[in-house]
């Protein structure tokens, strides 16, 4: 974390003023340090003045190679730590395989639909 802070810290401090928004991946990252983590990339945001999304990840890397579309309680897991971390706005990656109703994985529909009934009725 404190190699991931330092890193960043020398990027932003070379891009301010000409990004407004950053939405790192959440993959990388154990989900047991993701809230530290996305707590990092929003303190750097806001020291640089720019907007901190996360770009919460559809799909699941607990298969090598075949990534399928990540579980519901997952993608939940995910979004309330970027919440919780202050997080403004999520974004994801990647909707059209893992997330879209079009997807040629079936669960990639039911995941859009659980989504979809939980987001109309819940807020994070």
């Amino acid at each position: 974390m404190q190699e991931h802070e330092r890193e960043w810290s020398d990027i932003f401090a070379g891009i301010a003023g000409s990004v407004d928004i950053c939405a790192f991946q959440d993959g990388q990252v154990e989900y047991d340090v993701l809230e530290d983590y996305l707590r990092i990339n929003k303190q750097l945001a806001d020291v640089y003045g720019m907007h901190s999304w996360t770009n919460s990840e559809s799909f699941d890397r607990d298969m090598p190679i075949k990534f399928l579309p990540i579980k519901f309680e997952k993608m939940l897991l995910k979004l309330a730590a970027a919440k919780r971390a202050g997080v403004e706005k999520a974004i994801t990656f990647e909707f059209s395989h893992f997330m879209s109703p079009n997807s040629a994985y079936l669960q990639a529909g039911h995941l859009y639909n659980r989504c979809k009934e939980y987001f109309a009725q819940e807020v994070l």
